[in-house]
């Protein structure tokens, strides 16, 4: 089933959005998350939820935005060698104003309910700003971890680690990490090596399950 926005011919388009005008907009990053994930993580973990979401619910699955709020976006790249891979630092309140614009602009041709999914934790509180003078809309807005209980998520450790496993196996390799001295240098978060596909799917599917009560 297709739910991709920019896969859709017009016909498909405005059935799926007939049959209910629900937006999806995945928010990422372009970051380093360890040797052994792809840099896209943030971005690729939160569109394909999405898109397993509308499968099940409905609605139309945004292209997600590379694009966010970096807390160190100038810190020195010799000293923090994982900075030497980030581009994707957004001011916020350039940020805050693309988000609003974006949303008008899905409001403008017939969205009624918007979900954000931001896969990297910072732009949430942004994309939570950005919808507060959108009248007319019903925002959900949430990080995956919030998703699910008793959970909170990490930087490419174990939860991150986990979900793209299953998500998307082919983008991790925890084969790159062996003999490596710093092999968890930038891991926020449980070992990478305790992840599992199984951890991954079952957390997923509370993800997706959490995402399709909400919406409907």
């Amino acid at each position: 089933m297709k739910v991709n926005y920019q896969e859709l011919f017009p016909y498909e388009f405005k059935e799926r959005l007939n049959a209910n005008p629900l937006a999806f907009l995945p928010l990422g990053s372009l970051e380093y998350h360890g040797y052994h994930n792809v840099l896209g993580l943030d971005t690729l973990k939160a569109q394909k939820l999405c898109e397993l979401s509308a499968q099940r619910a409905g609605g139309i699955v945004f292209p997600p935005l590379y694009l966010g709020y970096d807390a160190w976006p100038d810190i020195d790249p010799v000293k923090y060698p994982n900075k030497q891979y980030d581009c994707y630092h957004i001011n916020k309140e350039v940020y805050v104003e693309l988000l609003r614009q974006y949303f008008f602009r899905m409001k403008r041709i017939g969205f009624e309910k918007i979900f954000v999914l931001a896969g990297h934790y910072p732009n949430v509180d942004l994309a939570k700003e950005a919808s507060q003078d959108i009248a007319d809309i019903r925002f959900y807005i949430y990080k995956e971890p919030d998703l699910v209980e008793d959970q909170t998520g990490d930087h490419a450790g174990k939860w991150e680690t986990s979900l793209l496993t299953y998500l998307i196996p082919e983008y991790v390799n925890l084969a790159l990490m062996k003999d490596k001295s710093d092999r968890l240098f930038a891991v926020e978060g449980e070992d990478p090596n305790e992840s599992s596909f199984e951890f991954g799917k079952s957390m997923s599917e509370n993800i997706v399950n959490k995402i399709v009560t909400l919406v409907n």
